[in-house]
């Protein structure tokens, strides 16, 4: 995919993305709508029994693990500002200095995105790519959209709603 400046979008995905989808078994639609890459350090941070089975997810959708690097951690705690985990600032940094659109839901880590002018997406960003390329079935989009609320995913409502009218849900 090309961003409107003529450059591949290259998306790099956050935790908060991964558990997301993965509560939908959508992990696989990420590559398709973009190359996707997620941090070692952040797929470690997946690894626990509620998310078993998703760095198989992330291994079968084709999302390169990129090795976090020890020169990265100094400048990365320096996004930190008292509200970003260390793994988020590591994203931070990466897509920051490595031209990637930053993929989270997180909102001290979306602000952060915004001050430091690091462009970021979100899942019903995600959705409205999956639909608008046909590359979900609405109505599998539609069953995501209903299943997030019930494994309480801090989704905004309103946004949910939108999607729930442009899908017929």
């Amino acid at each position: 995919m090309v961003n409107g400046g003529g450059c591949v979008l290259i998306l790099v995905t956050d935790a908060n993305i991964l558990i997301t989808l993965f509560d939908v078994n959508g992990v696989s639609v990420l590559p398709m709508i973009a190359p996707t890459e997620v941090l070692d350090v952040v797929l470690s941070e997946c690894e626990h029994e509620s998310q078993r089975g998703l760095k198989e997810a992330v291994a079968a959708a084709g999302i390169r693990v990129v090795s976090t690097e020890l020169a990265w951690a100094a400048p990365a705690r320096l996004l930190m500002n008292g509200q970003l985990s260390f793994p988020d600032a590591l994203c931070l940094y990466y897509a920051k200095h490595h031209g990637r659109v930053l993929l989270s839901g997180d909102r001290p880590l979306r602000n952060r995105c915004v001050a430091e002018g690091v462009d970021y997406r979100g899942v019903i960003w995600i959705v409205h790519e999956a639909h608008a390329r046909e590359l979900i079935q609405p109505q599998e989009l539609c069953r995501w959209i209903k299943t997030w609320p019930l494994m309480d995913r801090r989704l905004p409502v309103d946004e949910l709603e939108k999607l729930r009218r442009e899908l017929n849900c």
